[in-house]
């Protein structure tokens, strides 16, 4: 118990209900965003690993469909150009942050590229 000015009981059982309720959002949405650029950044990693082995698939003579059928749960793409052979791998990561799919789109669409200089 507080007392006033004027020596009335002041009561601040409220305000610690009133602050939490106004932080609670905030702390969610950053908990959630930490979780999404979390899978993000998980997704980058894992692709990189995997186009990794990509390449060394590819540079062992196997071909594009034999690759595709090892990861159907990626897109696989493979071009070539005059001096370089370009292998892109993308994956869609799912967000759940609120607002974030108008900013980044949802699914998040993560891209890792290797080029390959013909030999």
């Amino acid at each position: 118990m507080i007392i006033g000015l004027e020596g009335d009981i002041v009561n601040n059982k409220g305000q610690a209900l009133i602050e939490f309720v106004l932080i609670l959002p905030i702390f969610i949405f950053l908990l959630f965003a930490v979780y999404d650029f979390g899978m993000i950044f998980s997704s980058k990693n894992t692709l990189e690993t995997s186009t990794s082995d990509i390449v060394n698939l590819y540079k062992n003579g196997k071909e594009i469909n034999e690759i595709q059928g090892m990861y159907n749960d990626l897109f696989i793409a493979i071009s070539e150009d005059d001096n370089y052979i370009k292998i892109t791998v993308k994956d869609d990561v799912r967000l759940i942050t609120p607002g974030f799919n108008k900013v980044f789109g949802n699914p998040y669409q993560v891209m890792v590229e290797r080029y390959i200089p013909y030999e």
